[in-house]
């Protein structure tokens, strides 16, 4: 029989004080209507193919679906905290392995319990992200709404249900993790410029007969990645096959940091006015521009989908999906 070490907290959590300087994730205060299906835990829009987002605070979370094949992929919210397994993985897909979403305190750092991990409830939901590169090309991706830079800090990562049992005793489409296997999550961080940096956080591996599995939530420092407005995540398991990974592309995420533009940007803020800027309306999914009078809107391969020679100008017969629109000396990704 194999031995399992559970990994709960592999990285170091951020000081108190890093975390007061951070915006938290904190689904709770989502602008989308977040409400959840009493037997599953989803997130009732899961299906709904015209619920493109998850809205909260400084970050556009995006989904997509195809409710008529009850398929889905990007992010979701849940608020499960059943991780046992179950013979359909439809009913388990939604859950964690770490029995609910992270409590913050009062000042917005997260609680800790009795044993200095972070404290988990029911109440609070969290972000499942089914990262499947056969569905798109950035398969679960963040935005800053407001199109900034920011510094990345950290997030909470755990292992979905329905990936860990798949992990330790196999199923009908992937087999038991055995010697020399791993499962892989890939932090991908864009910045304004269009440059990436990327972080990888292993989530399982079976080594010497001992598999460690990442049950608990664990704290992953993304300071590395550098000044963000884009996080975009991949998986990647040694169990692969003709169609890519056998392994289930879920992991789940929760209290996303990031520290403010202001904050970051120091002195360049003074002379910001002397520059283009681009402000996007998502509502109206209108364009202004200032200190410019011509725009490019590039699709995230890089192929230009329209250009506008105008102060101000309408998006809104774009497909949804994300966008980068450059003028001048600036450019900002737009969720559409």
């Amino acid at each position: 029989m194999k031995n399992q070490i559970i990994a709960a907290i592999l990285v170091m959590p951020l000081t108190a004080a890093a975390q007061n300087d951070a915006i938290t994730l904190d689904l709770t205060k989502a602008e989308t209507k977040l409400e959840f299906d009493a037997g599953t835990g989803a997130w009732t829009g899961t299906y709904n193919d015209d619920e493109y987002t998850i809205d909260s605070q400084i970050y556009t979370i995006l989904h997509n679906s195809m409710g008529d094949y009850n398929t889905w992929w990007g992010f979701t919210a849940s608020n499960s905290a059943d991780n046992s397994m179950r013979d359909d993985f439809l009913t388990y897909q939604f859950s964690n392995m770490a029995k609910g979403g992270i409590v913050l305190n009062a000042d917005g750092t997260v609680k800790k319990d009795k044993f200095g991990a972070p404290a988990v409830s029911a109440d609070v939901p969290y972000l499942v992200a089914f990262a499947n590169n056969m569905f798109a090309q950035h398969p679960a991706e963040v935005v800053m709404a407001d199109g900034e830079d920011h510094e990345a800090v950290g997030a909470y990562v755990c292992l979905n249900s329905y990936t860990y049992y798949s992990i330790t005793d196999g199923d009908g489409f992937a087999r038991e993790f055995t010697n020399g296997d791993k499962f892989t999550l890939t932090v991908h961080g864009v910045n304004s410029k269009e440059e990436e940096s990327t972080l990888e956080v292993p989530l399982a591996s079976y080594s010497n007969g001992d598999l460690t599995a990442t049950r608990g939530w664990k704290y992953v420092d993304l300071s590395p990645l550098g000044k963000v407005n884009t996080l975009w995540f991949s998986m990647k398991s040694t169990d692969s096959g003709t169609y890519g990974d056998n392994t289930p592309s879920y992991f789940c995420l929760d209290k996303l940091m990031v520290k403010p533009a202001s904050e970051i940007s120091g002195a360049a803020s003074a002379t910001a006015g002397k520059n283009v800027s681009i402000n996007y309306d998502r509502t109206n999914t209108s364009i202004r521009l200032v200190n410019a009078d011509f725009a490019i809107v590039y699709d995230v391969a890089g192929n230009m989908v329209m250009s506008a020679d105008s102060v101000q100008f309408s998006v809104e017969s774009l497909a949804h999906g994300v966008y980068v629109v450059k003028a001048g000396n600036a450019s900002r990704k737009i969720v559409r």
